[in-house]
């Protein structure tokens, strides 16, 4: 073993003495009739010897011997070029880039010498002048890997996209190994994804997949186009084929979250349960938050009782329980089980911080807002009432509130009243929210009273607000027709239609206007109502009087 090592040290030690004896000899070889100290050595050596060092990387070499040379023989173009090329392998940029100079001045056309003038800057990352330099000789060498691979790089760099994905297409075409295509094609990819060509980004990752058809990365790739674009077919499909060719955990797990975000996106509700539940047979992180979920889903497709019997057990495993009991209440909403979802509320009160409390009194306080809807809807309106004083207990910010007691009184006709809490409810919507809906509202209630000012006032606010507001529009025309002002009322339920093109009413009283100035429209029209409504009788008896006085 020992006598291995001397045999290569000594080998290594030959091989310096024979390289630097080969320097000296060429060094003063040819000389002939000197005068004193001046070198004479043939173009033809000279040349062989810078080649053969380089070729061998003795770049210092070739610097000393080239330089030494160019010294006495300054336009040896060849010898520079070899100089500048051992300055470029040594990483002396700003040498090599002089030499190139030097070489460009007697011979501006010079291709080897731009290139790698074109490198010198990449290296430096002067990307414009490596571009200027690569595209001046690109139609000579766009067969050049190097070049061409070097040229799409610093396109992307400096982010030309166009053009880098131009060179990039040509850059495919001459690679022989299909790694090196599959890198490419990768890249172009993610190129035409930044300038939005999806097709052409399409292309490049099946490209890349005809290759590598089981490839994780690229797969997810693709899936993620496709979900960008919202080809969620699509986006499935390839899901479903990377559940067949992985069994990497990780994988897996990515691939059914991604499913059941995307079966919730297209309210798939009974997909997205169940790659829920494949979700916990792994070593899923939360797999409390996919139970949860999958009671949400469960409320979703209106199948409460497993949603809620799944909340009552996450309730009773969580340590603080606040969202989910919250949820649990929610959902005893959805099944106007109002008395078990107040219990939950309550029961989070006893223990809730300060914020929550301030929370929880506000889903109180909407709890026996819709309590009150739901009674109200029975007509017993002594118990909605007693309901909305609870819920104003609770919460006497809501407009909500102040909404909900107006129109029970417009349901008993005491108006005035209305009126009063209607003005409540607007100066209690900081927000404007809810603004047109109150406003529709009092609109209706100025309307019993005969007030027709403050008619007119509520509805013009109202438009000025949402201008596209059918119901507005709708009212507004019969304020109009009230006032006799038929032209006004028609383009009001012109407009009304327009936004709500199942808002029959207008479309009644559009058909009553033009019963006096054309009557084959106004038969049109409830032709129309009765296609869509065959049992609005205003209209059928407005059509009978008209086809009876056609025929007298």
């Amino acid at each position: 073993m020992l006598d291995n090592v001397i045999i290569i040290f000594a080998a290594c030690i030959l091989a310096v003495i024979i390289i630097f004896l080969l320097y000296i000899i060429v060094m003063f070889q040819g000389i002939k009739n000197s005068k004193g100290n001046d070198l004479q050595i043939t173009t033809k050596n000279i040349l062989e010897q810078v080649e053969i060092l380089y070729n061998k990387g003795e770049y210092t070499l070739v610097e000393l011997l080239a330089a030494k040379y160019l010294d006495r023989v300054p336009n040896h173009k060849d010898v520079r070029q070899y100089l500048a090329k051992a300055y470029y392998q040594n990483q002396k940029y700003n040498n090599a880039i002089k030499q190139c100079s030097i070489i460009l001045k007697k011979d501006p056309n010079n291709i080897n010498t731009k290139k790698l003038l074109g490198d010198c800057f990449y290296k430096k990352q002067l990307y414009s002048k490596a571009i200027k330099e690569y595209e001046e000789i690109f139609d000579y060498k766009n067969t050049d890997k190097e070049l061409v691979s070097n040229l799409a790089e610093l396109y992307r760099i400096t982010k030309q996209l166009y053009a880098a994905i131009s060179v990039y297409n040509i850059l495919a075409g001459l690679m022989d190994k299909k790694e090196d295509i599959a890198k490419i094609q990768l890249i172009l990819a993610a190129l035409n994804e930044e300038v939005q060509d999806y097709p052409a980004a399409f292309d490049a990752y099946k490209a890349r997949l005809n290759i590598f058809p089981t490839d994780i990365a690229t797969n997810r790739k693709l899936i993620e186009l496709y979900i960008k674009i919202n080809n969620y077919p699509k986006a499935i499909e390839t899901l479903l084929f990377l559940l067949s060719v992985t069994n990497d955990q990780k994988v897996i797990i990515w691939v059914y979250e991604t499913l059941v975000n995307l079966y919730v996106e297209t309210e798939e509700y009974e997909k997205a349960i169940e790659y829920s539940n494949r979700l916990l047979n792994t070593q899923y992180p939360d797999k409390f938050k996919v139970r949860n979920d999958i009671a949400l889903y469960n409320l979703k497709l209106k199948n409460y009782q497993a949603g809620i019997n799944l909340l009552e057990d996450l309730v009773m495993m969580s340590q603080n329980g606040y969202e989910v009991t919250v949820e649990l209440a929610e959902a005893y909403i959805q099944c106007k089980e109002y008395q078990k979802a107040l219990d939950k509320y309550l029961a989070l009160l006893d223990k809730a911080t300060q914020k929550e409390a301030k929370d929880v009194r506000k889903l109180i306080c909407r709890l026996y807002i819709m309590w009150a809807a739901d009674t109200a809807v029975k007509s017993d309106y002594d118990k909605a009432f007693e309901y909305l004083e609870t819920a104003m207990q609770y919460d006497n910010s809501n407009p909500e509130v102040y909404y909900n007691i107006a129109l029970n009184n417009m349901n008993i006709k005491n108006y005035p009243v209305a009126v009063e809490y209607l003005h409540k409810a607007l100066d209690y919507d900081k927000t404007k929210s809810n603004y047109t809906k109150y406003l529709l509202s009092l609109s209706e209630a100025h309307n019993a009273l005969g007030n027709f000012f403050e008619e007119k006032k509520a509805l013009s606010d109202l438009l000025k607000i949402d201008g596209q507001n059918p119901m507005g529009l709708y009212r507004s025309g019969l304020l109009h027709v009230s006032q006799h002002d038929t032209k006004e009322a028609e383009e009001c339920f012109q407009k009304a239609l327009q936004y709500d093109p199942n808002l029959l009413r207008a479309k009644y009283n559009l058909a009553l206007i033009y019963e006096s100035n054309n009557r084959d429209k106004a038969k049109e029209l409830y032709m129309e109502i009765l296609e869509q409504e065959p049992d609005f009788e205003e209209a059928k008896r407005a059509l009978a009087e008209l086809a009876s006085s056609d025929y007298y």
